[in-house]
């Protein structure tokens, strides 16, 4: 688990690196959205595991997560790329303490039943989703692309569950159909698509998928 994390660590500081350098006008949120967002899931789920350390019960946040989010979003407006970052990439150093600590066991968080689920959600998964989105929305597929490649291997390395792997192989397909690459994104479908009902339910509607909509092969996957 460390080694997915520190890389995901990594793969954060790149990307700050990279956009200081280039941002002027994104489309969709501005990086420095993009990790205050970070920021606060990762200080909610910190302070729920600091909880759990203690023996206490844990505070769990409103299960409405777009109601939570469109509240919250709008006081990161204005804050500087660089203090974003350093808030998440802190509050990233203490979760992987607190999980240390704690090991696995049983931890209903949202979708995640223990607390090796919940970090891999809320500080590996959901910030590459989040960190791919931005790549695709500004015209950098390669380097969307690239986050899932490498999520493939950390993930295996660090013995995820296989939705893991699954959602890091369908986040690929997403991009190799945008890049016309159909054979490859119908390959990772079928791997992907078999290990969760969730990527099977999402994957008929999913506009980054519309290049293969006509495709058979996709068709056939979809109704399997």
């Amino acid at each position: 688990m460390r080694g997915a994390l520190e890389a995901q660590r990594k793969a954060e500081r790149d990307f700050v690196e990279q956009v200081s350098a280039a941002e002027k006008a994104p489309k969709g949120w501005p990086a420095a959205l993009v990790l205050f967002h970070l920021g606060m899931w990762r200080e909610r789920l910190r302070n729920a595991l600091v909880e759990v350390r203690e023996g206490r019960a844990f505070t769990h946040p409103s299960e409405n997560v777009d109601e939570l989010n469109d509240a919250e979003l709008p006081q990161g407006i204005g804050t500087p790329l660089a203090d974003a970052a350093a808030r998440a990439d802190l509050l990233l150093g203490e979760l992987i303490d607190l999980y240390e600590r704690l090991g696995e066991q049983s931890f209903q968080w949202y979708a995640s039943t223990t607390t090796t689920e919940a970090v891999l959600r809320n500080s590996y998964t959901h910030p590459r989703l989040h960190l791919s989105e931005y790549w695709k929305e500004n015209g950098s597929l390669d380097r969307g692309a690239r986050l899932w490649e490498d999520a493939q291997t950390e993930l295996a390395a660090a013995g995820a569950p296989p939705r893991f792997l699954a959602l890091a192989q369908y986040n690929l397909a997403c991009i190799r159909a945008l890049q016309g690459k159909t054979d490859a994104a119908l390959q990772l479908l079928a791997e992907a698509l078999p290990v969760s009902e969730v990527l099977r339910a999402a994957a008929p509607k999913d506009a980054d998928l519309e290049p293969l909509r006509d495709d058979p092969r996709f068709q056939d996957l979809v109704r399997s």
